[in-house]
């Protein structure tokens, strides 16, 4: 069974569990430290091995998850003894999206050639949102093969202002003007 469905039944569970506390953000909190946490290396090797007892395993989960609500803590439990502590990081993301639309949040990745400031990517938060007339979860990547500009994915929505295709677009008329 793929992880990202895997994933996304335990985070059904804990969504449906935080509905009825209504410590949604709680939760988001929590499973991201604990994604955090999992998703290392080190931890990931740590947490497989079958050289290591489950006693010790847990005194791991109980000093470097300190703080977590309980409830978070018997999940972590849970996909260690599950042997599924890589699923963290899908959990996270699959709760994350669960309480984004329950909000009426959508997702949007904006791509650059190099990173960009926090005053630009506020401002083009702020456009998509007018522009889509939804409330958004901003998050960045950097590809320098875009050359400049910005590619934003806005749901399942491109809009790409990116100067390499720009280029390519001028490329295409100029070859259609040159046949004619």
């Amino acid at each position: 069974m793929p992880s990202n469905v895997s994933g996304r039944r335990y985070a059904q569970a804990i969504f449906e569990i935080s509905k009825e506390t209504g410590d949604s953000d709680i939760w988001i909190s929590d499973l991201e430290r604990l994604s955090f946490v999992f998703s290392m290396e080190e931890v990931q090797e740590f947490l497989q091995s079958p050289k290591i007892s489950l006693e010790q395993k847990d005194s791991f989960i109980s000093e470097n998850l300190k703080g977590l609500s309980d409830l978070a803590m018997n999940v972590a439990s849970l996909l260690v003894r599950k042997n599924r502590a890589s699923l963290a990081q899908s959990i996270f993301e699959s709760y994350q999206e669960m309480v984004d639309e329950e909000k009426g949040i959508v997702s949007a990745t904006l791509t650059a050639a190099v990173p960009m400031k926090k005053d630009l990517q506020d401002k083009l938060e702020k456009f998509l949102s007018d522009e889509t007339g939804v409330r958004l979860r901003i998050s960045t990547n950097v590809d320098p093969d875009l050359i400049g500009g910005v590619v934003a994915r806005v749901g399942d929505k491109v809009i790409d202002g990116s100067t390499r295709t720009k280029l390519r677009n001028l490329k295409g008329w100029l070859t259609d003007e040159a046949a004619r």
